[in-house]
């Protein structure tokens, strides 16, 4: 009973250090917060966060693993729904607006950490965290297009990343929340077009290893 009741206090204890360096770094920026804030404000100690942890950064490394991990799991299982280009592009957008509504702090957390200034965090993490769900978008616009060129679907891919970031940013600098319903197919229709006109299309780096 005295262990359970003891790794039932340190998963609390844990959780909540996560959850409160969730709230600052997404509220200051991980440069901008301190170990002394996070314990602080999670009403605990220091030893107690370097137990868990050892470092600010690796719980930074733990946060973005544990959170981003859901998001893509999510999207993953969101865009499974899809059965075409523009109901993928069309679901992104709308998944992604969803959870800046829904999960505010996470999604300001996830959101500046791909998007923001990178404040001594680890570049191959951002990396590897800014792929992933990128991989994940491009792997399913590759399973419903028929005809289209490997070079075309990477190129939509970052045409809807780069259309999306006026309204991450918006919500990142002024926590606008809230955007059209219209949005989302407006987005897809834009990108569905690119697929399919006769333009020529940009040289993007692409996505490796996308099955």
């Amino acid at each position: 009973m005295a262990r359970t009741e003891a790794a039932q206090r340190n998963g609390s204890t844990r959780e909540v250090i996560l959850e409160t360096a969730e709230r600052l770094f997404a509220e200051r920026g991980f440069a901008a917060t301190s170990v002394r804030d996070i314990v602080g404000e999670a009403s605990t100690s220091a030893p107690s966060l370097y137990h868990f942890f050892g470092s600010k950064e690796n719980l930074l490394v733990v946060l973005i693993t544990d959170r981003h991990d859901e998001y893509c799991d999510e999207l993953e299982a969101e865009l499974a729904f899809a059965k075409t280009p523009f109901e993928v592009c069309q679901r992104f957008v709308k998944f992604l607006l969803t959870n800046m509504s829904k999960r505010p702090t996470t999604a300001k957390f996830l959101l500046a950490i791909m998007f923001g200034p990178r404040q001594n965090i680890p570049e191959d993490l951002v990396g590897e965290t800014l792929m992933r769900s990128q991989k994940i978008v491009q792997a399913r616009l590759r399973e419903v297009t028929g005809g289209v060129s490997e070079s075309r679907i990477v190129f939509a891919r970052m045409m809807l990343l780069g259309m999306i970031t006026p309204a991450v940013l918006l919500f990142l600098t002024s926590d606008v929340r809230s955007f059209s319903p219209k949005l989302p197919g407006c987005i897809a229709q834009r990108v569905i077009d690119m697929m399919s006109d006769t333009h020529p299309v940009c040289a993007w780096p692409s996505v490796d290893q996308v099955s």
